[in-house]
């Protein structure tokens, strides 16, 4: 940042300083040192230009500022060669002519050093200042090439617009003026006098007729340069006339030459082409233009991208933006392949983004074979030993035991349990005394009883699906005679009482998985499982293992939907039911309560781990867990991964450097075993959390997973857009956004006419138009495929509606409160415009010659 020295004392600047003008930085000193209670009006003329140039070094320098484009670069040219050099030349200079700091600090010293000669000595001689300026800007103009010289009217007329305009438009970039400006006064100015230059060529009458229009274009130039800048037009329709007349008279004598290099910025454009037409700005306003009219500020526009996730972009969030994705799309060019090629990319990833988005709200993909299978061997395991024992306990015969055999329920169940039993070698009956059958507890172990206990369970499950009510009764009073004989044959064996509660418990899992797994059906009829039938359900687990198991089991679903593509993000969409607008539909609803009470696991390791944990310490077993096996010696070392020293020299497995090495590695490994295990205690210590349903959580997560999925139809949304899939009415809309490859005339003009002026507009400039809209719509593509909230205008501050954002830069308020600053600028920018068009019109108009 620059820093002037005022009065003694330092004032930092902002970076914009160094790009005013000569008279603007003075004026610029001026207003702060006044509001310093320093007044430089009382300082000696003879300091104020103490250190400007002499005649002939400030009369070569006017000229070379007069020369078009190269003029405004000169001194920021020299001063980048003074801070390239300083560091080596500082010791031929004195010490306040040294340059010191960095490149940037000394580049800034010199640029100031450069504008300040240039100023002293404009306000020493100011009338030979204007005169090399004029030289200046009139010998870069004859220079110039002929403009379409042997063409046509329409040829000469257009190919001498199209070349003032962008040599207008430059040269005013150059000097930090409006680039536009530029190009459409050049352009006027061009096309005048290719006219002129076209039919004042072949006779004295026509070359009289054409210094006189000279004069009169300058003239015209002039008034037009200084009324665009808010300047006396009438001061500038004479410099531009009396230019006009030196225009000719060194004309006269000129000859062209071939132009010289054109210093181009490339921050306005990819390449020279596009850096000739400042792509890179149009684009930049056309953007911000789409944001503005939408009433999108850099706040609201963040907010916008920050709900949809890091891959959206501009024409995500913004309609209008859109549409000129989708015209761009369409176009042949470098803008199409951008967006078309982006959008592409980022379909593709789409299905994995998908899955991302479901793993991290509900967990990741799960294998619900692989659960399922583990339950059923948890439970052989721990109930298995205690029912093999407890089986071959001897009946204990009571009066409660004979008055539960003597139901219906016992009776009906004996023929079932009979065949049971057969089916194992077994018999429920044996012999009386008279040789017949019977039932006698004396002689029976409780696997009899077990096989009456099945049969009765199956009953149970035979009446149940009737729709009576007696069907339903007798279902429930076979229950309560089987809850009975389970009760005895508790009291007669508590090893089969501690078989039966693991495997009940194991049980009431597995139920919640199958639960689970029906959770976000689509069904609607009497079986739909409503959002409070699922809080409900939740509710009324006994522990969090079944709610683990349910969460698993809506997971394994969800995987099952998904297809094994894993991509199919339609799919997620109707299982969610984004996009089809159904105020009824509760699966959405569902999830969030799903969420609210139960966390999902970070690996199906962890959750299967954590329900075998939870299940092990609340049904009051355990299962002996393997000794892990050592780390061999053999298994930290192999071809692939050699044995080497710290220098990388191999070592010998049997050698005593070897085994140390080998000893190092086994203990790395065990480090590294214990550590995932210690992690994995974690995750399943961390998936059996649960104090009470948290609904804030429950509401975030869902939310997250539901606008992921909304990001992600509206990025298919774009992605057609591009491609061309949009509807036409749109497409045709969005195309009024864009650079358009054609000249495209007022509808105010008859139709016979329009076609024929365009068609000779675009045979003439056809070929630069195209070149200017594949660079535009380049850039804009760029833009539109980003996420820069920065192009929208700043969001105002809260209590500043209808009001501008106030100006904080130091410099631009000292410029606005000076109004003589302000004139004195105008002036100066409308004389230079006038200037600069009147000097290249007499370039096209001499080299016709």
């Amino acid at each position: 940042m620059p820093t002037l020295t005022i009065n003694g004392r330092d004032v930092q600047v902002g970076d914009e300083f160094l790009r005013l003008s000569p008279e603007q930085q003075n004026a610029t000193v001026d207003e702060i040192a006044h509001s310093m209670g320093v007044h430089p009006a009382s300082q000696t003329k003879e300091a104020d230009h103490a250190d400007a140039p002499g005649i002939v070094e400030g009369t070569g320098r006017a000229v070379a500022s007069g020369v078009p484009v190269l003029g405004g670069l000169a001194n920021k040219l020299d001063a980048a060669t003074n801070a390239t050099l300083a560091p080596v030349l500082n010791g031929l200079f004195s010490d306040k002519d040294q340059l010191h700091g960095d490149w940037m600090d000394r580049y800034r010293q010199s640029l100031t050093a450069q504008n300040a000669a240039d100023q002293g000595f404009a306000q020493t001689h100011p009338a030979l200042n204007t005169g090399g300026q004029i030289a200046g800007s009139l010998a870069a103009g004859a220079a110039l090439p002929v403009a379409g010289a042997g063409a046509g009217l329409l040829a000469r007329a257009g190919t001498s617009a199209a070349q003032n305009a962008a040599l207008g438009g430059l040269d005013a970039y150059t000097r930090g003026g409006n680039p536009w400006e530029g190009m459409t006064l050049g352009a006027g100015m061009g096309a005048g006098a290719g006219a002129i230059s076209h039919f004042g060529r072949s006779d004295v009458l026509g070359n009289i007729a054409r210094h006189l229009a000279g004069v009169g274009l300058g003239a015209a130039g002039g008034a037009a340069g200084a009324e665009m800048e808010g300047a006396d037009p009438v001061a500038g329709a004479m410099t531009g006339a009396a230019t006009g007349a030196a225009g000719e008279a060194i004309g006269a004598a000129a000859k062209p030459l071939a132009t010289g290099a054109r210093a181009l910025e490339e921050s306005a454009g990819a390449n020279l082409t596009d850096r000739a037409f400042n792509a890179r700005d149009v684009a930049t306003q056309k953007v911000a233009q789409i944001l503005a009219n939408e009433g999108l500020n850099s706040g609201s526009l963040s907010e916008k991208l920050q709900q949809m996730g890091p891959h959206a972009t501009l024409m995500d969030v913004s309609p209008t933006a859109a549409q000129a994705a989708g015209a761009i799309g369409a176009e042949p060019g470098r803008g199409q392949s951008v967006l078309r090629d982006f959008v592409q990319n980022r379909e593709r990833a789409s299905g994995g983004r998908v899955s991302d988005l479901l793993a991290q709200a509900i967990g990741p993909r799960a294998d619900g074979d692989a659960l399922v299978s583990a339950l059923d061997n948890e439970r052989r395991q721990a109930a298995g030993p205690l029912y093999e024992s407890a089986l071959t306990t001897p009946v204990q015969d009571s009066e409660a035991l004979r008055s539960i055999m003597r139901t219906d329920a016992f009776a009906s169940a004996l023929p079932t349990a009979e065949r049971l039993a057969k089916n194992e070698g077994r018999s429920l009956y044996s012999a009386d005394s008279n040789g017949g059958r019977q039932i006698d507890p004396s002689k029976m172990t409780l696997q009899d009883l077990h096989y009456v206990q099945r049969a009765m369970q199956d009953h149970i499950s035979e009446v149940r699906p009737g729709l009576g009510i007696k069907d339903n009764e007798l279902s429930r009073s076979i229950a309560g005679v089987r809850q009975d004989l389970l009760g005895q044959m508790d009291e007669m064996s508590p090893e089969y009482q501690q078989a039966r509660k693991i495997y009940a418990g194991t049980s009431r899992v597995r139920d919640a998985y199958d639960d689970g797994f029906k959770a976000f059906d689509s069904s609607t009829g009497e079986n739909h499982l409503t959002n409070e039938k699922m809080e409900r359900k939740l509710a009324d687990f006994e522990s969090q293992s079944e709610r683990q198991a349910y969460l698993l089991g809506a997971r394994q679903r969800i995987s099952n939907v998904m297809g094994a593509a894993r991509n199919n993000r339609q799919k997620a969409y109707g299982l969610f039911g984004v996009g089809n607008g159904n105020p009824d539909f509760t699966n959405q609803d569902k999830l969030a309560t799903l969420l609210s009470y139960v966390r999902p696991a970070a690996n199906q390791e962890a959750a299967q781990g954590a329900i075998q944990d939870d299940m092990r310490q609340r049904l009051g077993y355990s299962i002996a867990t393997p000794e892990p096996e050592p780390i061999a010696p053999e298994s930290v070392h192999s071809p692939e991964n050699p044995l080497v020293d710290e220098h990388g020299n191999a070592l010998d497995p049997e050698s005593e450097e070897g085994q140390a090495e080998i000893s190092k590695r086994i203990a790395r490994a065990e480090t590294e075993r214990q550590a995932a295990a210690d992690l994995l205690a974690e995750q399943k210590q961390a998936a059996l959390q649960f104090s009470g349903a948290d609904r804030a959580r429950g509401q975030s997560a869902a939310d997250a997973l539901l606008r992921g999925l909304e990001a992600e139809r509206q990025f298919g949304a774009t992605t057609n857009a591009v491609a061309g899939n949009s509807e036409t009415a749109r497409r045709l809309q969005g195309r009024q956004l864009i650079a358009s490859p054609e000249v495209s005339l007022p509808g105010s003009v008859p139709a016979t006419v329009t076609r024929a002026a365009s068609s000779l507009a675009n045979a003439v400039v056809g070929s630069a138009m195209r070149r200017r809209a594949d660079g535009v719509n380049y850039e804009m593509a760029r833009l539109l495929a980003g996420s820069d909230a920065s192009l929208a205008a700043p969001a105002r501050p809260s209590g500043s509606a209808g009001k501008a954002a106030p100006k904080t830069d130091p410099v631009a308020a000292a410029l606005l409160r000076n109004p003589g600053v302000r004139e004195r600028v105008d002036t100066k920018n409308g004389i230079a415009q006038a200037l600069l068009t009147a000097a290249i019109t007499q370039a096209n108009m001499n080299g016709s010659r």
